[in-house]
């Protein structure tokens, strides 16, 4: 989707996040399924595309420079469109999703 756009957005996820957001957003793919269809927590940003606004306390959108394909993932490198604190909620981690979240799968 964001090869097709060159365009995205990343919310920034709080400790406080119940598993089901993780569920929704993390564990499926946008490739098979519309994440925020049935999601009633959700903005839209200046670029048009939804951030998450439960459990959020900023958001970044972001315009494509480069992609580069590592074969598992695609890297994007972008510049910063826009963006918004929404809270000073403690931010969810790289070190606090894997203690916490990913052996939930």
């Amino acid at each position: 989707m964001i090869l097709a756009t060159n365009e995205f957005n990343v919310s920034i996820l709080t400790t406080g996040a119940k598993f089901e957001i993780f569920k929704a957003f993390g564990f499926r793919s946008g490739k098979d399924v519309d994440k925020f269809e049935d999601f009633n927590a959700k903005k839209r940003s200046e670029n048009g595309l939804y951030y998450i606004t439960d459990s959020t306390n900023a958001y970044i959108s972001a315009k494509v420079v480069t992609a580069t394909d590592l074969g598992t993932h695609t890297l994007f490198l972008a510049d910063v469109t826009d963006c918004e604190v929404l809270s000073d909620a403690t931010s969810v981690t790289y070190d606090y999703y894997h203690k916490f979240i990913s052996w939930y799968k």
